[in-house]
């Protein structure tokens, strides 16, 4: 009898000490974004935004992604899109996807150097990944995330997904 007492206690006892050790979950937040709402190519139906403890992530899905474009993940401290960075990945028709970090502060987009940011294009999902030690001032606890796809000259065609306004670190 003491036996079977004594298996379920340290399975508990494992389960305690496994859970007490490993690293929090991060905050993973999915936005739903009507279809038909932006031309097909760069028509949002479902985001996913992530706040890990080390990155904040998105991987949007556009099912009729098309060959070309630009897509944006805005990161902020901010619960608006005030000041902060954009993690953009520009894609043109053949070529490899070029993913680059720029900074906002109300006036105009300045580029930065870091690495660790990533980003990819296709088949029907974008992806984008930054380093929160990217994100000088603005890696806090919580940020404003938002992704924002656009094609054509200036980007006059665009498509933006919900944001969301705290997204919470792990």
């Amino acid at each position: 009898m003491r036996r079977s007492h004594l298996v379920p206690a340290l399975c508990g006892a494992a389960l305690l000490v496994c859970g007490v050790a490993a690293p929090a979950a991060a905050q993973t937040v999915d936005r739903n974004d009507p279809a038909g709402d932006a031309p097909a190519r760069i028509d949002i139906t479902k985001v996913r935004y992530t706040h890990l403890s080390d990155r904040v992530r998105v991987a949007a899905k556009i099912p009729d992604l098309g060959p070309s474009g630009t897509a944006d993940l805005l990161v902020s401290r901010y619960e608006i899109f005030e000041a902060g960075y954009v993690v953009r990945i520009r894609q043109h028709r053949g070529q490899p996807a070029k993913v680059s970090l720029l900074y906002y502060d109300h006036f105009s987009l300045r580029k930065r150097t870091c690495k660790g940011i990533s980003g990819s294009w296709g088949p029907e999902v974008v992806r984008l990944k930054v380093p929160r030690s990217c994100l000088k001032g603005h890696a806090t606890k919580h940020v404003f995330a938002q992704f924002v796809i656009a094609f054509g000259a200036g980007g006059e065609q665009f498509d933006e997904a919900p944001a969301v306004t705290r997204l919470r670190r792990s």
